[in-house]
């Protein structure tokens, strides 16, 4: 049993020894609608389909011939702000001209769009143009009996399809446009305790159509941001008490002053083969550095520089996956 606790104890060990340790970071999504050239960073959004601001707000008569229209587009739109809000974008919610809700291509001209865009001071423009809501009048019932203890209770359900549509549009300063045209014919469900309550439960529309609206939102913003990324990297860790330092700084994200404990190696003179190995090392941490800042040509040429120093296997492996990418 001791010789088990020290087979044990001495692989700890010598993992805890290993130089090599892993270094692992996550990107943050970044907006596909990137213009270097506006950095104000503000979206300005339009509803389209009625001047009203919230559910229980009543500023016009929409709700008179666009009742799901008008909830449903609602509900896209502050859904949108929301979430823009919380991405640290600066948002404004303006008024345009209603859309004729009978025109799928009532659309902002390029002109239009950019003297909204210059006069706001902003870098896009969003518009729902279109948004279409309805239910058909075929509703399903049927009933499911479970027992409850020794009793005996009956379910009922009720189900019905909608029918939805919503366009969407997001205009730059360089006057190109992003199209968004939605459509899903999904299943609502709802039950009671009786026919006449699963009934009564099908036919809160206005429920189904605001959650539809959620939807397209969130997938307008699922289409314009990336998945986060995780890259995970080897970084020379255990070489001596200076790399050790740097690594602990850069689990905590201390980037500057890891990299300048490797970058001091640079000038350190090379009296023989170990010192030239540390410096490889040091140079090869200072290219994952690099990685992670978005500067993959510096990354390449540290790599270089570290190979031809000392032909490390680490290295070499990183010398591939950075030839592939940069050819990509």
């Amino acid at each position: 049993m001791k010789f088990k606790y020290f087979i044990f104890f001495a692989f700890v060990f010598l993992l805890s020894c290993t130089e090599v340790k892993y270094y692992k970071w996550e990107r943050s999504s970044q907006f596909y609608l990137s213009d270097d050239n506006c950095t104000t960073k503000k979206f300005l959004i339009a509803n389209r389909i009625t001047k009203d601001k919230d559910l229980e707000q009543v500023e016009s008569l929409d709700y008179l011939f666009r009742g799901l229209e008008r909830q449903g587009s609602i509900a896209t739109i502050n859904f949108l702000l929301d979430t823009l809000k919380k991405l640290n974008f600066d948002v404004e919610l303006i008024e345009l001209p209603i859309a004729n809700i009978n025109n799928l291509d009532d659309t902002l001209s390029a002109d239009t769009a950019q003297y909204i865009l210059n006069n706001n001071n902003a870098c896009w423009l969003i518009t729902l143009d279109y948004f279409k809501a309805f239910f058909d009048n075929n509703i399903q019932e049927n009933r499911q009996e479970t027992s409850i203890d020794y009793g005996g209770t009956t379910i009922y359900y009720a189900s019905r399809k909608g029918v939805f549509r919503a366009i969407m549009r997001i205009y730059d300063r360089n006057g190109s446009v992003r199209h968004f045209d939605f459509s899903q014919e999904p299943i609502f469900n709802a039950t009671g305790n009786t026919k006449a309550e699963a009934l009564k439960n099908i036919f809160k529309t206005q429920d189904f159509t605001v959650d539809w609206g959620y939807s397209f939102a969130r997938s307008v913003i699922k289409q314009l941001s990336p998945p986060q990324m995780t890259t995970v990297r080897g970084i020379y860790t255990n070489t001596n008490k200076d790399f050790k330092k740097a690594f602990k700084l850069l689990k905590i994200e201390d980037i500057d002053n890891a990299k300048a404990i490797y970058e001091k190696y640079i000038n350190i003179g090379i009296d023989n083969e170990n010192d030239k190995i540390i410096l490889a090392k040091a140079l090869y941490n200072l290219a994952i550095i690099y990685e992670f800042m978005g500067q993959l040509d510096k990354s390449l040429e540290l790599a270089n520089q570290s190979y031809q120093l000392y032909p490390l296997d680490l290295v070499k492996s990183y010398l591939n996956y950075l030839n592939v990418k940069l050819d990509s």
